[in-house]
C-alpha cells in the first residue's frame, strides 16, 4: 500500500471544492430517498455535477436513473450487478459510474475513479472488448475496496477521518468514513 503522507491529507481538507463538494454530496445524500431520482431532474442534475456523469446519451441517464430509484434502498447491492445491468441496458461499460451509483445507494462502498486509483497505485488496465472491459472493471473495484480494508486496518484511516472531523465538523456524523476518504483522495495532488 502506498504511503501518502498526512501533509497531503491535510493539503486536500485545505482546497475549498471538498466544502462545496460536502455540501453537495449531503444534499444528495438527504435527497435520494425523498425524492423518485428518474423522475427529479433536479436531483439529477446536480447528481451529474457532483459526479461529473456528462455526455452520455439520453438512453444512458434513462436506464441509469431507472435502476438507481428502484435500487436505492438495496444495500446488498453490488458492483457487479450495477455495472452489468448498465451494460446490458445502456450499451457501455461505465465502471466509475456504476461504483458512483452504488456509493449513493451505500454510502460504505467506495468510488472506482482512474485519478483515486493512480494515487493509490492500484492499476486499471482498459480493453476495447466489453467483456474484458468488465472484468478488469471488477478486479480494479475489488483491489478499491481491498485498499479501503487495509487502510482501515492500518489506523491510517482513522487519522485521516479525525483531521476531517476537526476541519468538518458539521458533517462529522453527516457521512460515512468512506466518504471522507473518497473526497480526500479526490484532491490529493
Amino acid at each position: 500500500m502506498p504511503k501518502i503522507a498526512i501533509s497531503q491529507v491535510k493539503g486536500a481538507l485545505s482546497i475549498t471544492i471538498i466544502a462545496r463538494g460536502l455540501e453537495q454530496y449531503i444534499s444528495l445524500r438527504d435527497r435520494i430517498q425523498k425524492v423518485v431520482v428518474s423522475e427529479d431532474m433536479q436531483f439529477q442534475k446536480d447528481y451529474n455535477h457532483f459526479f461529473r456523469i456528462r455526455q452520455k446519451n439520453e438512453k444512458f441517464y434513462t436506464e441509469y436513473y431507472k435502476f438507481m430509484e428502484k435500487h436505492k434502498k438495496d444495500k446488498a447491492l453490488t458492483f457487479e450487478v450495477v455495472l452489468d445491468h448498465l451494460y446490458k441496458k445502456a450499451g457501455s461499460v461505465e465502471a466509475s459510474f456504476a461504483s458512483k451509483l452504488l456509493s449513493m445507494i451505500n454510502p460504505d462502498k467506495p468510488v472506482l475513479d482512474s485519478r483515486v486509483l493512480e494515487i493509490i497505485d492500484i492499476k486499471w488496465s482498459w480493453y476495447s472488448e466489453p467483456k474484458k472491459r468488465i472484468e478488469r472493471s471488477i478486479v480494479a473495484y475489488e483491489a478499491i475496496c481491498e485498499w479501503y480494508k487495509d487502510h482501515f486496518k492500518s489506523g491510517e484511516a482513522a487519522k485521516w477521518i479525525e483531521l476531517f472531523d476537526k476541519h468538518y465538523p458539521d458533517a462529522k456524523d453527516r457521512i460515512t468514513g468512506v466518504k471522507k476518504i473518497d473526497l480526500i483522495l479526490w484532491q490529493i495532488r
